[in-house]
C-alpha cells in the first residue's frame, strides 16, 4: 500500500503542538534547515536545535524569521516589516525579499484552497516557508 504524503494544508499547524499558527503566541518560525515551528513550541525546546532533524540553532529565536506565507494561509496579519537580519549584504538582502515577496504570492493564490483543509490540493504535499 503506497504512502500517502501529507497535504499542503498540514503545514498549517505546528508539527510538535499541532495548535493552527497564528500571529501572536504561535509564529511560524522558519529555521535555516527548513522547518518551521510555532515560536512558543521553540521556546520551550531543552536543546537549542531543531527537533526534527537535530540541527543546532545558531541563532536567538527572536531573530528568526517569521514565515509570513503561513501567516497568510492562516488568515493572521503579518508585520509589514520584517526585519531580515540573517542576511549579509545587499545584494543578499534583496534576493532574500524577492524570494519573500514570491512565496507570499503563492500563499495568497493558495488561501482559497485553506478553507477546503479535508479535501485533496492539486499541489498534493507542498511545504511552505520562507527561504533564508
Amino acid at each position: 500500500m503506497p504512502v500517502q504524503a501529507p497535504q499542503w494544508t498540514d503545514f498549517l499547524s505546528c508539527p510538535i503542538c499541532c495548535q493552527t499558527f497564528d500571529e501572536n503566541i504561535r509564529k511560524p518560525i522558519s529555521l535555516g534547515c527548513g522547518h518551521t515551528v510555532c515560536k512558543m513550541c521553540l521556546n520551550k525546546l531543552h536543546r537549542k536545535a531543531c527537533p526534527f532533524d537535530q540541527t543546532t540553532i545558531n541563532t536567538d529565536i527572536d531573530m528568526l524569521p517569521v514565515n509570513s506565507a503561513l501567516l497568510q494561509l492562516v488568515g493572521a496579519q503579518i508585520p509589514e516589516l520584517q526585519s531580515v537580519t540573517l542576511c549579509t549584504g545587499a545584494e543578499n538582502t534583496k534576493h532574500y525579499e524577492e524570494a519573500k515577496k514570491c512565496v507570499e504570492e503563492l500563499a495568497l493564490y493558495l488561501k482559497p484552497l485553506s478553507s477546503t483543509r479535508g479535501t485533496r490540493s492539486p499541489l498534493g504535499a507542498f511545504p511552505l516557508y520562507t527561504i533564508i
